[in-house]
């Protein structure tokens, strides 16, 4: 089928056949399955299939109709790919795109003036918490990577924020998946038509290496190249002028691998120079791991992992795509989502580290990863090796990975954390004010529909109800209401009517665990910043924290014993996880006395990326903290927890606070201009010459400009109340 003969305004032809001429065989089956008819469709396709294709069409359709379309991510750098991409392509036809991905406190009002919202699962979930209007107008549900029901961290989210969304709209729902053994299980629960194929534009060539000879079914081919396993394949591939990914388990080891292959099979350019030193610049002081990424970039090499800040992560990947760094090493979260294909894909490593111990990495993330080779206007083919140390291991891994099938995806929403979160966001959002309404809610689950009953979720639900009012989040009126308890009217098969407190409503709003909420509201009032900062490590959304090594125990202990803090007995449960609760309070509170990035990665291990992340994390728990202490009537408590959010948030001592809130001023220009007197920003408003001269003209004229505004007194004292 012809684009041009598709049933669309011909505007809307004309920026489609920009893209393809011809729909492949999935696009031209979802064509015929009712895409444009509005109906429910599940496309499982293989990566680099044209899946994106589909979705536009469809929110095309959509916003011709006057309709307004929400695409689904699970990730928040797939989410800004897709906007930069769906931003430049149909802004010119008066397509307005919009992309909400943080700001867990917001029901985002401006959205409502939008044709097509990209959003985060996370970020959708807390927008129906605060009840946002306009998700009533969505017309098209797009679910990106809609598979990932089955993570046990992502998909229960996903799973609510789909349901929710079918029961709040009539809109139509495309999902796109990866192709999974029982892609008609999610069909059958969206009640939508299942689009199922295996074509691929760029064939795709999976093998396991051995002795230096890759092994393609019974096809063989030597690799003589006077290296061995991966850098035989690495140097084979830049011989042939072609890049690679290669796919390891850990942070250390993606480090490792990128220096090895920089040294073994090195390349070198001015282009390669240019980036290397923007990698190094990134950030304001460069630190070890700054320095040693660069080193490799100079040699056409890199690493890409969640320990780099995320313009080292964009450098990496725009110049990997434009074919000016020839090898990445990866851990295997790079393999979801960002289009970042390679002619080849070697996979090192099969197992990794998990909950009990080593195990084998499933097999549906292997074929995201093997999913990176060959890419589309570039290779006639694609070639994912496995790298194997035996013959039984080779045989094992042809067994497993090149001809086992995907595993089946499962719903993972049988979870207490998660239904703690979920249950007391349907009841503060009204959408189920009782126990027959939450069973009717989850009755439509995904989980509810694979396993066929719910009885198992309702008996954690009545636990979790019981939880969340004795929290104090939840209360309950009827008949049930004179028992004194309420396990007792479940019992009496009573229905009670389940109604939000105010606090209960603030903690749902503010997107964390009930009782992460529970722990910070019994701890509210605190005498230092380090028991705040342990007061908030000790939440869920905190984890992973610092571990605590052998090597370091003994510091870390003589740290705790002079701190002051109560802390478990050496042989209690939770006394290691105790003392890494303590360890990454030690490390905020440096960076909060403004101890640098190289610093903290040479004392803590916490590199840049980590730290930033920390910090994020970090940020919104003490926010959530001070809105409970509000919400509590404690103004002084908010107060104080305030002062300790913005210094972790900027990094500074307390003298600073009032100068780094001025866009402009970091904490190194802040620490610069207080140590030369320019204390306040009535002293930078006073003497203008003098910060000229501290930070240079350019950048104090738009400091200047930045104070002008009347808003920035305002907001400064309401900000530090100090």
């Amino acid at each position: 089928m012809l684009v041009k003969e598709l049933p669309l305004p011909e505007k809307a032809l004309v920026v489609l056949s920009e893209e393809a001429e011809k729909l492949n065989p999935p696009q031209e089956a979802a064509v015929k399955a009712g895409l444009l008819d509005g109906k429910n469709l599940v496309i499982a396709a293989p990566t680099a299939s044209g899946k994106t294709l589909i979705a536009e069409m469809a929110f095309l359709r959509h916003f011709l109709s006057g309709g307004k379309s929400v695409y689904l991510v699970p990730l928040k750098a797939l989410g800004s790919e897709k906007y930069d991409e769906f931003k430049s392509r149909y802004g010119k036809i008066g397509m307005r795109v919009a992309i909400s991905v943080g700001d867990m406190d917001s029901e985002d009002v401006w959205l409502k003036n939008y044709d097509l919202i990209i959003a985060s699962n996370e970020k959708m979930d807390s927008l129906l918490r605060h009840k946002a209007q306009w998700v009533r107008d969505v017309t098209l549900v797009i679910s990106d990577e809609v598979h990932l029901l089955d993570d046990a961290s992502r998909g229960p989210t996903l799973e609510m924020v789909l349901t929710r969304l079918r029961a709040e709209s009539n809109a139509q729902i495309l999902a796109l998946s990866a192709t999974i053994k029982n892609a008609s299980e999610i069909a059958g629960w969206l009640s939508a038509e299942l689009v199922k194929s295996d074509y691929r534009p760029v064939k795709l060539k999976k093998g396991v290496f051995l002795d230096n000879f890759i092994h393609f079914g019974n096809e063989k081919i030597a690799i003589s190249n006077g290296h061995k396993d991966q850098f035989a394949l690495c140097k084979d591939t830049l011989d042939r002028k072609k890049q690679a990914l290669v796919f390891v388990s850990t942070r250390r080891s993606a480090e490792a691998e990128a220096e090895k292959i920089a040294a073994k099979i090195p390349v070198a350019s001015p282009e390669l120079e240019k980036i290397a030193n923007d990698i190094e610049r990134a950030l304001p002081s460069p630190t070890k791991q700054c320095r040693r990424l660069a080193t490799i970039v100079r040699k056409g090499s890199a690493f890409h992992h969640a320990g780099l800040v995320a313009k080292q992560r964009k450098l990496i990947e725009d110049n990997f795509r434009a074919g000016k760094i020839n090898f990445i090493t990866a851990t295997t979260s790079l393999a979801f989502g960002l289009n970042l294909p390679a002619s080849r894909v070697i996979v090192r490593d099969t197992k990794r580290y998990m909950k009990y111990g080593m195990d084998f990495i499933p097999n549906i993330e292997i074929s995201q990863m093997f999913g990176r080779a060959g890419r589309p206007r570039y290779d006639k083919e694609g070639e994912a090796i496995l790298l194997a140390k035996s013959e039984a291991e080779k045989s094992a891994m042809e067994e497993r990975y090149i001809n086992g099938e995907t595993e089946n995806i499962y719903s993972k929403l049988s979870v207490e954390p998660v239904l703690r979160m979920h249950v007391l966001a349907l009841v503060t959002s009204n959408f189920a004010t009782s126990k027959g309404q939450l069973r009717n809610f989850f009755s439509k689950t995904f989980f509810a529909h694979q396993y066929g009953d719910i009885e198992d979720v309702m008996s954690k639900i009545e636990k979790v109800l019981r939880i969340l009012k004795d929290f104090g989040f939840i209360k309950f009126s009827g008949e049930a209401a004179t028992l004194g308890d309420f396990m007792p009217a479940f019992e009496l098969n009573t229905d009670p009517a389940l109604e939000a407190t105010a606090l209960g409503r603030r903690v749902a709003e503010l997107y964390i665990d009930p009782l992460s909420a529970n722990h910070l509201i019994k701890n509210v009032r605190k005498k230092s910043a380090l028991e705040y900062l342990m007061t908030m490590n000790h939440c869920v959304e905190m984890m992973p924290l610092l571990r605590v090594k052998q090597k370091e125990a003994e510091d870390i202990e003589t740290a705790l014993e002079s701190s002051g803090l109560a802390a478990p007995d050496a042989w209690d449960m939770d006394y290691e996880d105790f003392l890494g609760e303590f360890k990454t309070s030690l490390m905020f509170l440096d960076w909060m006395n403004e101890t640098g990035e190289d610093a903290l990665l040479e004392k803590y291990g916490a590199a840049p990326g980590e730290i930033h992340t920390k910090k994020t994390n970090a940020g919104w728990m003490l926010y959530a903290a001070r809105e409970l202490a509000m919400t509590l009537g404690d103004k002084d408590a908010a107060k104080e927890i305030n002062k300790v959010r913005l210094r972790v948030v900027y990094g500074v001592k307390e003298e600073l606070l009032r100068l780094v809130l001025v866009r402009g001023i970091g904490r190194t220009r802040a620490r610069k201009l207080y140590s030369n007197g320019i204390k306040r920003l009535a002293d930078v408003r006073n003497d203008p010459e003098k910060v000229k001269e501290l930070l240079g003209i350019k950048v104090a004229e738009k400091v200047m400009e930045e104070i002008g505004r009347s808003a920035i007194y305002g907001a400064e004292e309401k900000e530090t109340d100090v």
